[in-house]
């Protein structure tokens, strides 16, 4: 049996994509190659002489699979750390602003198409400060509820939470936690309604598996993380993604994404998603008669024009899979009046 295998060369095929998928050193793929090849098939550089159909990777024994799999365990683990800034403008001055800081460990299963996500650490400044007990009461439920195991599809989007009946069980025990709470206490003296409701809106979270499911495709860090961005994927049309203003009360919006490469080389590949709003899907009648009921008291301005912006860049490492850093930034706003921005940020450190 020879030493080598022949692999054919395909469109797309670079060095870099073909040593990271077999967990090679670009170095390492031209050395064997060259070794086997013969002087008119030689590689030289860091690109394929133009009448190369195939490279010839080293033959693996089932020791070497062993070891490769050991290995490849090992970088299947990451440590994100993520900063969110969420900030809300009346004309020019600054009403609310929270900065949120999170530390995750990451766990990918490329083989079962499975991830696990553990928050480990949650810190957070918000102005006005009164809103801090908000946050407390519900702090304890973010490490249960970002504990989680996830099966993924082909695309790598979200496409069931496993440990579902274990998150649900952690929010029937935190319930009543919640609702004997000062801050639901507080509430409740104010607006006993008010305080129902965040029961309800708990309970119908964590109700069913797709509703829990529908959290984190919202949630920034699982956005940015399990999303279907692969700019050199071919598709029939683009992608629509749908979620509910933040401004307005029920209002559906939908944002066309397209996927490009900023740039590439043998070892990463930074992409960049842009969504552009369908504004033929809103009627700004109704935008127009909210704003009136609701902001123009306080702002006096009229209504003027209403956008939207989304872009998310990610760095990704080529022979992992893993990105490494990532920014995303999301603005809803009523131009001149009334703004909405989120900005996330999130990095790779060691682990």
């Amino acid at each position: 049996m020879e030493d080598y295998i022949k692999y054919e060369i395909k469109d797309g095929d670079t060095l870099g994509s073909i040593a990271a998928a077999n967990s090679l050193k670009i170095e390492e793929l031209v050395n064997f190659h060259n070794l086997y090849c013969g002087t008119t098939n030689f590689i030289l550089g860091d690109k394929f002489p133009i009448h190369l159909q195939f490279v010839l990777l080293q033959r693996r024994t089932e020791k070497d699979e062993i070891e490769l799999l050991a290995k490849t365990e090992y970088q299947k683990k990451a440590r994100y750390r993520c900063e969110q800034f969420n900030t809300t403008r009346v004309e020019d001055r600054i009403t609310f602003h929270c900065n949120t800081k999170k530390e995750y460990e990451f766990e990918k299963d490329s083989a079962k198409a499975e991830a696990r996500v553990k928050l480990k650490e949650y810190l957070y400044k918000i102005n006005p400060e009164n809103l801090s007990p908000a946050i407390e009461a519900v702090k304890e439920l973010e490490f249960d509820k970002e504990n989680v195991v996830l099966s993924l599809n082909k695309n790598n989007t979200i496409k069931e939470v496993i440990n579902f009946e274990e998150i649900k069980k952690k929010w029937n025990s935190f319930k009543p936690k919640l609702s004997s709470s000062k801050f639901y206490s507080q509430i409740e003296k104010i607006n006993s309604k008010a305080a129902e409701d965040i029961l309800k809106g708990g309970q119908l979270e964590f109700e069913s598996e797709s509703n829990l499911r529908k959290t984190y495709d919202k949630q920034l860090l699982f956005h940015v993380l399990f999303n279907d961005y692969d700019a050199h994927k071919k598709r029939e049309k683009s992608a629509v993604l749908k979620f509910i203003s933040q401004i307005f009360v029920n209002i559906p919006l939908e944002i066309e994404l397209q996927h490009s490469v900023i740039r590439e080389d043998d070892y990463f590949v930074e992409y960049r998603t842009v969504g552009t709003l369908l504004r033929e899907k809103i009627d700004n009648r109704v935008l127009e008669e909210q704003y009136n009921k609701f902001y123009r008291p306080i702002i006096e301005y009229s209504f003027s024009e209403y956008n939207y912006e989304y872009r998310i860049r990610r760095m990704v490492d080529k022979k992992t899979g893993f990105i490494i850093n990532a920014t995303a930034f999301m603005k809803e706003e009523v131009k001149n009046n009334y703004q909405f921005v989120t900005q996330f940020d999130l990095k790779k450190i060691e682990f």
